[in-house]
């Protein structure tokens, strides 16, 4: 019983969304170039839907990174190479996706693969 009652409340809030992102194009006129209205309208509706799929993944995976890193860290007597080693990808990126993001002005960093060591010293020994 209650499957139905889930399944006509979800097709109509989907006829809903469907029509008025067919409706919402015609209702402006004028529009910069490369952006309309509508496709600002859809990027705004869509990027809190996904973060709410995203965020939760990504979170745990942040978690997940930290303890690791740490465990690292302390299995290698220390090591802080090692462990920002995990850190830095697992716990790094994007959290939440924002429209910026799906319009392509920002990356989407799911894990960031940046540069987990710490930088070298510049030394006087040139080898040819």
């Amino acid at each position: 019983m209650r499957e139905g009652v889930y399944m006509r409340w979800s097709t109509k809030v989907i006829v809903l969304v469907v029509s008025v992102g067919m409706l919402y194009p015609t209702l402006s006129m004028a529009q910069p170039a490369g952006r309309s209205k509508s496709g600002e309208y859809v990027r705004g509706f869509a990027a809190p839907l996904l973060s709410v799929g995203y965020f939760p993944v990504k979170f745990v995976v942040g978690v997940a990174g930290a303890v690791l890193g740490g465990a690292s860290g302390f299995f290698t007597g220390g090591n802080e190479r090692a462990a920002e080693g995990i850190w830095h990808p697992m716990t790094g990126g994007t959290y939440f996706i924002t429209p910026e993001i799906l319009e392509g002005e920002r990356p989407f960093l799911p894990l960031d693969y940046g540069s987990s060591a710490p930088p070298r010293a510049q030394s006087d020994n040139r080898y040819p």
